[in-house]
């Protein structure tokens, strides 16, 4: 974990990823880049120009490998620092070779986890949205969630809160100049009108960046899609065929799923869990009776239900628990009945599918898709991306909320409203972040 760093200290660390590539990236940052520049490296100090070059052995001279130096002098580098980036063969001899010269040189060791970037942080190159945005971008498995670390990083956020920060800060030095010359201003100098205005302007628009961080949660943790329904309706059929692999077991004896299995999709971009259940039926087995009880649990917190029912069989209908939500019917088996008609008794949209044919499968799952899209939508929107950020937003509209109240002394406004500017300055990591640091870059790989 990395604590506040040594600037005495030349980091190292392979940046691309590990094992046999085309291409190695050799990240260094610190006091003695210049001299391993000329030392171990037959290149010029030309700023940000790559030159390929020799890479040699600081004593014996020898030829490591031939590629490619960048030189990038402080302060214009991703740290702040004299930075140096060696492109090398991908070879695991070639990176392993060269990395143990480097630690054998005084002063330079092997950087840890993020400290690249915390360095960064340190020099001002970034600020903690920016840091938290790169852990996201990181770790970003669909197109969805790489947009969602894309806004952070192209400081929507940052601005948001800023211009937030400086109608909070303007509004303050009206009201404290007001207050240390009372005997001299006159009280419509203050314009309370206007205070107001802009107070419920700045908590309308903290509200609604905050409205949005449910939108958020499903786009980072995926939105939940469970497969419920009576035993033998074809759940376990479906699961299989949505994440084309045999994810669960498939028999035509009833009870077969007693536990709950999901199954992490991308559709079309966006993060969807699907989660097959135990079938819904009364029963004397405790171990199924569990699994209903799961299921029903499961489903109640679900974003979406899929209701599965044979095509042709006497439809089991959705529990009144469940009814409330987002319920969709879909009969299925559709390959073992005559008439593929949808029921016209139904006061909803009824989908009929074959999970072993394939029959409308193709229109289910851009269904789904269509489903996750509508859901994940933030066109338009500040993007509040972890809970640390959304606190610090409650925070600040907590405050703006309480200085809102009619016939409020001045100094309790006052107050109130330097409660909202210090929250936002958590928010923009300008003060109160020594605590996150280290957790947040114990996220990062070693290079970052």
């Amino acid at each position: 974990m990395c604590a506040a760093y040594d600037a005495s200290e030349t980091i190292y660390a392979l940046s691309s990823g590990s094992g046999k590539a085309g291409v190695a990236v050799i990240r260094i940052s610190g006091g003695k880049a210049p001299e391993l520049l000329l030392t171990l490296t037959s290149a010029k100090p030309i700023p940000r120009v790559a030159q390929l070059t020799r890479i040699m052995h600081p004593q014996t001279q020898d030829t490591v490998d031939r590629g490619i130096a960048i030189w990038f002098p402080a302060p214009r580098s991703f740290t702040g620092e004299d930075c140096l980036e060696l492109q090398v063969h991908g070879s695991i001899a070639v990176v392993a070779d060269i990395c143990k010269m480097l630690s054998k040189i005084p002063g330079v060791r092997l950087a840890d986890p993020g400290e690249f970037s915390r360095r960064a942080l340190e020099n001002g190159k970034i600020d903690l949205i920016d840091a938290e945005a790169l852990a996201d971008l990181i770790d970003a498995e669909t197109s969805a969630q790489r947009k969602l670390a894309q806004c952070s990083l192209e400081g929507q956020l940052r601005t948001f809160a800023d211009r937030s920060r400086a109608l909070i800060i303007e509004l303050l030095a009206d009201i404290e100049v007001g207050l240390d010359f009372s005997d001299e201003v006159d009280p419509s100098f203050l314009g309370l009108e206007r205070i107001e205005a802009t107070l419920r302007e700045i908590e309308n628009n903290l509200l609604e960046a905050e409205s949005n961080y449910g939108i958020v949660e499903r786009i980072r943790d995926g939105l939940t899609v469970v497969i419920a329904g009576p035993p033998n309706a074809g759940k376990s059929s479906l699961l299989n065929v949505l994440a084309r692999r045999d994810a669960a077991i498939v028999s035509e004896y009833a009870g077969t799923t007693r536990d709950l299995i999901e199954v992490r999709l991308d559709l079309g971009g966006l993060p969807v869990n699907v989660i097959d259940t135990a079938g819904v039926r009364f029963t004397c087995d405790p171990v199924e009776s569990e699994g209903v009880r799961r299921t029903l649990a499961k489903a109640e917190a679900a974003d979406l239900i899929l209701w599965l029912s044979p095509l042709g069989e006497t439809e089991l209908g959705c529990p009144g628990d469940l009814a409330g939500g987002n319920v969709w019917q879909v009969r299925t088996k559709a390959d073992l009945c005559r008439s593929k008609a949808e029921p016209v008794n139904s006061d909803q949209p009824v989908l009929v599918i074959s999970a072993r044919t394939g029959y409308q499968m193709d229109v289910l799952i851009e269904a789904l898709k269509n489903f996750a899209k509508l859901n994940m939508s933030l066109e338009g929107s500040v993007v509040i991306a972890n809970e640390r950020q959304r606190q610090s937003i409650v925070a600040a509209r907590v405050a703006i909320s309480a200085a809102r109240v009619p016939n409020l002394p001045l100094e309790v406004v006052a107050e109130e409203l330097r409660r909202a500017a210090f929250s936002l300055e958590c928010l923009l990591g300008k003060i109160g972040i020594e605590d996150v640091l280290d957790d947040l870059f114990a996220r990062f790989c070693v290079g970052k």
